[in-house]
């Protein structure tokens, strides 16, 4: 290499070297507040976390407050006084109210709380077990064409809670004299894989009280 190249080189090095701290001085501030604004963000996503888990612990303290007193009635007042955000925390208190009003005997107040979780957009698992809830405090009070009709849809193939509005479709036929649709029912219940040891048991203990057969526990495993 000559002299020349060697000048001329060590020359461009030095402009190099001398735009890269221009641009450091022009531009450096730019990085600096990308870092500062990278440490901020992530400062603030762990403030939320904390925050976010502060809340529901809050939530969670006077849910658990308003359980503990002492009578059914007081119980629902401290659950309607709580003031949850959307979302299932809220449906959870709601249908929890509910259940308190119905204990307390006001079953004109926890069927009109079913009925508002039930027209609600909370989803399925909510707002059937509702549907299901209001159905079974209404009782024989409910118009009988309107409580069919409700049941038909809860007892639909692949419905949350299917096995339950079987067993109400029964207890249907069993007020309505209808003994040959009620063991029919109750049978479709033993036989239900889907239903739990205690339902299965009620129902056939249902279906030895009406005199009739109850499936063996072969034809039961076959299922």
């Amino acid at each position: 290499m000559s002299d020349s190249d060697s000048f001329i080189e060590e020359v461009t090095e030095e402009v190099r070297r001398d735009q890269l701290y221009k641009y450091v001085r022009k531009y450096g501030w730019i990085a600096v507040l990308l870092v500062v604004g990278a440490v901020g963000v992530t400062g603030y996503l762990e403030w939320q976390k904390a925050s976010l888990a502060s809340d529901a612990q809050a939530r969670g303290d006077q849910f658990a407050a308003a359980l503990d007193a002492p009578e059914p009635s007081a119980r629902a007042d401290a659950l309607a006084a709580l003031t949850p955000e959307a979302g299932p925390a809220a449906v959870i208190v709601d249908l929890r109210r509910a259940a308190e009003l119905a204990e307390a005997g006001d079953i004109d107040g926890a069927v009109a709380a079913y009925d508002a979780v039930a027209s609600s957009d909370a989803g399925p698992i909510y707002t059937e077990l509702a549907r299901l809830k209001s159905v079974i405090l209404q009782g024989t009070a409910m118009d009988a064409a309107a409580r069919q009709a409700v049941l038909d849809d809860l007892a639909a193939p692949g419905a949350i809670y299917r096995p339950l509005a079987l067993e109400q479709q029964a207890i249907s036929a069993l007020a309505a004299d209808d003994k040959d649709a009620a063991i029919a029912l109750y049978t479709e219940l033993v036989q239900d894989s889907e239903a739990t040891d205690a339902l299965r048991n009620r129902a056939s203990q249902v279906l030895v009280a009406l005199g009739a057969e109850i499936p063996a526990t072969s034809q039961l495993l076959s299922e």
